[in-house]
Protein backbone atom coordinates (compact mmCIF):
# COMPACT_ATOMS: atom_id res chain seq x y z
CA UNK A 1 0.00 0.00 0.00
CA UNK A 2 1.28 3.89 -0.96
CA UNK A 3 1.30 4.95 2.59
CA UNK A 4 1.33 9.05 0.77
CA UNK A 5 -2.51 8.21 0.14
CA UNK A 6 -3.49 7.42 4.34
CA UNK A 7 -5.04 10.67 5.45
CA UNK A 8 -2.69 10.27 8.81
CA UNK A 9 -3.82 13.76 10.08
CA UNK A 10 -7.14 12.13 10.26
CA UNK A 11 -5.77 9.15 12.64
CA UNK A 12 -4.73 11.85 14.82
CA UNK A 13 -7.04 13.71 14.74
CA UNK A 14 -9.36 10.76 16.27
CA UNK A 15 -6.94 9.04 18.00
CA UNK A 16 -8.34 8.42 21.76
CA UNK A 17 -4.83 9.88 23.40
CA UNK A 18 -4.69 13.56 23.76
CA UNK A 19 -1.47 15.05 21.44
CA UNK A 20 -0.52 18.44 20.98
CA UNK A 21 2.13 20.54 19.12
CA UNK A 22 3.89 23.15 20.97
CA UNK A 23 6.10 26.13 19.39
CA UNK A 24 8.96 26.93 21.47
CA UNK A 25 6.93 29.92 23.21
CA UNK A 26 4.38 27.86 24.49
CA UNK A 27 1.50 28.57 21.67
CA UNK A 28 -0.60 25.39 20.86
CA UNK A 29 0.20 24.54 16.69
CA UNK A 30 -2.42 21.72 16.38
CA UNK A 31 -4.12 19.46 18.71
CA UNK A 32 -6.51 16.58 18.05
CA UNK A 33 -9.96 15.98 19.46
CA UNK A 34 -8.96 14.29 22.62
CA UNK A 35 -6.62 17.18 23.38
CA UNK A 36 -9.29 19.89 23.09
CA UNK A 37 -11.41 17.83 26.09
CA UNK A 38 -8.38 17.91 28.05
CA UNK A 39 -8.22 21.97 27.59
CA UNK A 40 -11.66 21.68 29.30
CA UNK A 41 -9.65 20.83 32.93
CA UNK A 42 -6.21 22.39 32.57
CA UNK A 43 -4.14 24.80 30.96
CA UNK A 44 -2.09 24.65 28.06
CA UNK A 45 0.70 26.24 29.95
CA UNK A 46 1.17 23.37 32.66
CA UNK A 47 1.54 20.92 29.73
CA UNK A 48 3.68 22.64 27.66
CA UNK A 49 5.87 22.89 31.17
CA UNK A 50 5.27 18.93 31.34
CA UNK A 51 6.69 18.35 27.53
CA UNK A 52 9.56 20.57 28.83
CA UNK A 53 10.49 18.86 31.22
CA UNK A 54 10.11 15.72 30.09
CA UNK A 55 11.69 16.22 26.74
CA UNK A 56 14.69 14.07 25.67
CA UNK A 57 17.99 15.81 25.82
CA UNK A 58 18.40 15.60 22.30
CA UNK A 59 16.43 15.28 19.06
CA UNK A 60 13.93 12.10 18.44
CA UNK A 61 11.29 11.06 21.48
CA UNK A 62 10.65 9.64 25.08
CA UNK A 63 8.58 8.56 27.25
CA UNK A 64 8.52 8.53 30.94
CA UNK A 65 5.95 7.21 33.11
CA UNK A 66 4.71 9.06 35.72
CA UNK A 67 0.91 9.60 37.32
CA UNK A 68 -1.39 12.70 36.12
CA UNK A 69 -5.01 13.74 37.36
CA UNK A 70 -7.16 16.26 36.11
CA UNK A 71 -10.49 15.28 37.55
CA UNK A 72 -11.74 12.94 35.59
CA UNK A 73 -9.12 12.18 33.54
CA UNK A 74 -6.14 9.83 34.94
CA UNK A 75 -2.79 9.39 32.44
CA UNK A 76 -0.06 7.05 33.66
CA UNK A 77 2.70 8.27 30.93
CA UNK A 78 3.61 10.73 28.56
CA UNK A 79 5.88 11.12 25.48
CA UNK A 80 7.82 13.66 24.30
CA UNK A 81 8.89 14.44 20.49
CA UNK A 82 10.81 17.20 18.55
CA UNK A 83 13.38 17.05 15.34
CA UNK A 84 13.56 20.84 15.72
CA UNK A 85 13.75 23.55 17.75
CA UNK A 86 10.37 25.76 16.50
CA UNK A 87 7.99 22.67 17.57
CA UNK A 88 7.39 19.74 20.27
CA UNK A 89 4.97 17.64 20.85
CA UNK A 90 3.06 16.18 23.60
CA UNK A 91 1.33 12.65 24.00
CA UNK A 92 -0.51 11.30 27.02
CA UNK A 93 -1.60 7.78 27.42
CA UNK A 94 -4.83 7.17 30.04
CA UNK A 95 -4.75 5.08 32.73
CA UNK A 96 -6.87 1.65 32.36
CA UNK A 97 -9.98 1.89 35.02
CA UNK A 98 -10.10 -0.98 37.59
CA UNK A 99 -12.70 -2.66 36.34
CA UNK A 100 -13.43 -1.38 33.04
CA UNK A 101 -15.30 -4.00 31.27
CA UNK A 102 -19.39 -3.23 31.86
CA UNK A 103 -22.76 -4.53 31.72
CA UNK A 104 -26.15 -2.59 30.97
CA UNK A 105 -29.77 -4.02 30.50
CA UNK A 106 -31.45 -1.01 28.76
CA UNK A 107 -34.58 -2.49 28.50
CA UNK A 108 -34.64 -3.45 32.10
CA UNK A 109 -34.70 0.41 33.19
CA UNK A 110 -37.32 2.61 33.35
CA UNK A 111 -37.32 5.84 30.90
CA UNK A 112 -36.98 8.51 33.11
CA UNK A 113 -37.15 12.51 33.35
CA UNK A 114 -33.80 13.00 35.42
CA UNK A 115 -34.40 16.95 36.55
CA UNK A 116 -37.79 15.32 38.47
CA UNK A 117 -35.38 12.55 40.14
CA UNK A 118 -32.80 15.63 41.06
CA UNK A 119 -35.49 17.98 42.08
CA UNK A 120 -36.52 15.41 44.85
CA UNK A 121 -33.68 15.04 46.33
CA UNK A 122 -32.88 18.49 46.79
CA UNK A 123 -36.43 19.08 48.19
CA UNK A 124 -35.73 16.28 50.41
CA UNK A 125 -32.46 17.53 51.65
CA UNK A 126 -34.20 20.87 52.18
CA UNK A 127 -36.53 19.50 54.37
CA UNK A 128 -33.81 18.49 57.10
CA UNK A 129 -31.29 20.98 56.08
CA UNK A 130 -31.49 24.49 55.71
CA UNK A 131 -28.26 25.50 53.42
CA UNK A 132 -28.36 27.63 50.75
CA UNK A 133 -28.66 25.35 47.38
CA UNK A 134 -28.27 27.01 43.71
CA UNK A 135 -29.28 24.07 40.61
CA UNK A 136 -28.24 24.94 37.35
CA UNK A 137 -29.68 22.32 34.96
CA UNK A 138 -31.35 21.37 31.18
CA UNK A 139 -35.01 21.45 31.73
CA UNK A 140 -35.00 20.27 27.76
CA UNK A 141 -32.89 16.66 28.55
CA UNK A 142 -34.56 14.00 26.97
CA UNK A 143 -35.28 11.07 29.36
CA UNK A 144 -32.69 8.41 29.96
CA UNK A 145 -32.91 4.93 31.26
CA UNK A 146 -31.58 4.42 34.80
CA UNK A 147 -32.45 2.51 38.02
CA UNK A 148 -34.79 4.91 39.74
CA UNK A 149 -34.11 3.81 43.44
CA UNK A 150 -30.82 3.09 43.30
CA UNK A 151 -29.87 7.13 41.40
CA UNK A 152 -32.63 8.18 44.01
CA UNK A 153 -29.91 7.05 46.89
CA UNK A 154 -26.80 8.14 45.19
CA UNK A 155 -28.25 11.50 45.29
CA UNK A 156 -29.33 11.76 48.53
CA UNK A 157 -26.34 10.57 49.71
CA UNK A 158 -24.06 12.61 47.97
CA UNK A 159 -26.01 15.75 48.87
CA UNK A 160 -26.11 14.62 52.93
CA UNK A 161 -21.85 14.85 52.54
CA UNK A 162 -22.54 18.16 51.82
CA UNK A 163 -24.59 18.79 54.95
CA UNK A 164 -22.53 21.22 56.97
CA UNK A 165 -21.63 23.32 54.26
CA UNK A 166 -22.90 27.02 53.87
CA UNK A 167 -23.57 27.04 50.02
CA UNK A 168 -23.99 24.38 47.74
CA UNK A 169 -23.63 24.57 43.81
CA UNK A 170 -25.48 21.82 41.66
CA UNK A 171 -25.06 21.66 38.02
CA UNK A 172 -26.45 18.59 35.32
CA UNK A 173 -25.43 19.25 31.84
CA UNK A 174 -24.19 17.14 28.46
CA UNK A 175 -20.76 16.90 28.66
CA UNK A 176 -19.18 17.65 24.71
CA UNK A 177 -17.57 14.77 23.14
CA UNK A 178 -17.04 12.50 25.98
CA UNK A 179 -18.63 9.43 26.96
CA UNK A 180 -18.66 5.97 28.09
CA UNK A 181 -18.38 2.49 27.06
CA UNK A 182 -20.61 -0.62 28.04
CA UNK A 183 -21.07 -3.74 26.33
CA UNK A 184 -18.96 -2.37 23.37
CA UNK A 185 -21.55 0.76 23.10
CA UNK A 186 -20.91 4.61 23.29
CA UNK A 187 -22.90 6.27 25.48
CA UNK A 188 -22.96 10.44 25.87
CA UNK A 189 -22.16 11.14 29.54
CA UNK A 190 -23.93 13.53 31.27
CA UNK A 191 -22.26 15.69 33.88
CA UNK A 192 -23.73 16.05 37.59
CA UNK A 193 -21.39 17.79 40.29
CA UNK A 194 -22.16 19.05 43.40
CA UNK A 195 -19.49 21.32 45.28
CA UNK A 196 -19.08 23.47 48.48
CA UNK A 197 -16.25 24.75 50.80
CA UNK A 198 -16.28 21.23 52.51
CA UNK A 199 -17.87 17.50 52.71
CA UNK A 200 -17.94 14.87 55.25
CA UNK A 201 -16.37 11.54 53.25
CA UNK A 202 -17.32 9.10 55.51
CA UNK A 203 -19.71 7.33 53.32
CA UNK A 204 -18.00 7.59 50.31
CA UNK A 205 -17.17 3.74 49.75
CA UNK A 206 -21.51 3.45 49.67
CA UNK A 207 -21.56 6.55 47.20
CA UNK A 208 -18.80 3.98 44.87
CA UNK A 209 -20.78 1.03 45.61
CA UNK A 210 -24.30 2.89 44.40
CA UNK A 211 -22.40 4.50 41.92
CA UNK A 212 -20.80 1.10 40.34
CA UNK A 213 -24.27 -0.54 40.69
CA UNK A 214 -25.34 2.65 38.05
CA UNK A 215 -22.50 2.53 35.81
CA UNK A 216 -21.89 5.81 36.87
CA UNK A 217 -18.25 7.13 37.17
CA UNK A 218 -17.71 8.85 40.36
CA UNK A 219 -15.38 11.28 41.13
CA UNK A 220 -15.15 12.39 45.00
CA UNK A 221 -12.93 15.64 46.02
CA UNK A 222 -12.40 16.87 48.87
CA UNK A 223 -14.60 20.19 47.99
CA UNK A 224 -16.82 18.27 45.56
CA UNK A 225 -18.45 15.27 43.67
CA UNK A 226 -18.47 14.93 40.15
CA UNK A 227 -20.63 11.88 38.50
CA UNK A 228 -20.80 11.21 34.84
CA UNK A 229 -23.91 9.25 34.41
CA UNK A 230 -24.19 7.10 30.73
CA UNK A 231 -27.28 8.73 28.76
CA UNK A 232 -28.54 5.65 28.12
CA UNK A 233 -32.15 6.09 25.97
Amino acid sequence: MNTVSIDFQFILENDGSPLIVFDHRGRILWLNNAAEILLGYTESRDLFDIALTHAPKDYGSKTTLMDLRYQQLIFYAVSVSYNSDDWVALRLYYRPRAGEKRHLEPERLIATDINNLLEAAITLFKMQYKQKLSLLTDQDLPPLRIDQNNFSKLLRKALESFRRSSQIEVSLKMTIGEFIIIDEKRYPLLRLKIKANGRYCDEDGVLQDLAQKLQIVPLLEERSITLDIPFVQ
